[in-house]
């Protein structure tokens, strides 16, 4: 069994906002999975408004999966800034809404992109409301400088930390560039932590250290960025994977059908060279994201 934790799939053609290739239709992604030996795909629409795409409705979500049974596992991800109940905007506001999406089979939140710090009041309910239902949370995390999307961090993330100790019972997974640089205790500068770091991890890192204190923290490895925290230090990676084996989670992130990432091979690879165990090598390439999205799978 193998499943994608981080997949963006529509029915057919999406404009991109940015000069990108357009994301993937489902009948290539399947292809895609097919020629990987991957079972299931978590789809994650990209609803909030500084995405690189046209938004993505619950419905054409349902139609892929009508379409491909037992291929997709859905997600659910409302921006946090709509105008739910503009006089009231509390929990039960987001309770409700989020609550709809879980009644339709929806397993997690995400992937969360909308470009408002943690600590936004509206961004406390919503989460507030995915740790009351029970919804895991898949999230990009960027800097007020850089001209991107996703929630807003400092160097250290703070703002996730203070977030993983108010919600201890939601399951936050975590993802981006600016996530997966905070491996290292490092960082020289934003334009590193939003980037792509080369060279050995230095001990002392955000990640490894909330990885050890919040037990609500998990890591999808998807994207140039997650196999980057990998690649730049091998030796640092098969000892991380060993000590946080019920944390990671395997994903793509492919955001064309011209692009396939190697990190399928990279584990492989890892697991033939006895550099990772075999029960590590489950427990990321599926185990993992059965038990943490309640999937009940065997």
């Amino acid at each position: 069994m193998i499943i994608d934790i981080h997949s963006h799939v529509y029915v057919g053609t999406r404009v991109n906002f940015y000069p990108y290739s357009p994301f993937m239709s489902a009948k290539q992604c399947i292809e895609i999975m097919d020629k990987l030996g991957i079972d299931k795909s978590v789809i994650l629409p990209l609803n909030n408004a500084e995405t690189p795409c046209e938004p993505q409705s619950f419905g054409e979500i349902m139609e892929i999966m009508q379409r491909y049974p037992g291929r997709f596992i859905p997600f659910c991800c409302p921006d946090p800034r709509l105008p739910i109940n503009p006089e009231k905007g509390d929990v039960d506001c987001y309770v409700n809404l989020l609550g709809k999406y879980k009644a339709l089979g929806c397993k997690g939140v995400g992937e969360l992109t909308a470009r408002i710090p943690w600590d936004n009041p509206l961004m406390q309910f919503y989460l507030a409301a995915c740790q009351l239902l029970e919804l895991p949370v898949i999230f990009h995390t960027t800097t007020v400088d850089s001209n991107s999307y996703g929630l807003i961090d400092e160097i250290g993330l703070p703002k996730l930390e203070a977030v993983l100790k108010k919600f201890p019972k939601l399951k936050m997974i975590g993802h981006s560039a600016a996530f997966w640089s905070e491996i290292s205790g490092d960082i020289k500068g934003l334009a590193e932590k939003n980037g792509y770091p080369a060279g050995k991890v230095v001990d002392g890192g955000a990640i490894p250290r909330l990885l050890r204190q919040c037990s609500n923290l998990f890591v999808d490895i998807s994207a140039g960025s997650g196999l980057n925290a990998l690649k730049r230090d091998e030796d640092f990676a098969y000892k991380f994977i060993e000590e946080f084996q019920d944390r990671i989670m395997f994903g793509l992130d492919i955001c064309n059908a011209a692009q396939i990432p190697p990190h399928l091979d990279w584990l492989k690879n890892a697991k033939a060279g006895s550099h990772i165990s075999e029960i590590a090598y489950e427990k990321i390439i599926w185990k993992n994201a059965n038990r943490i999205l309640n999937l009940e799978l065997e």
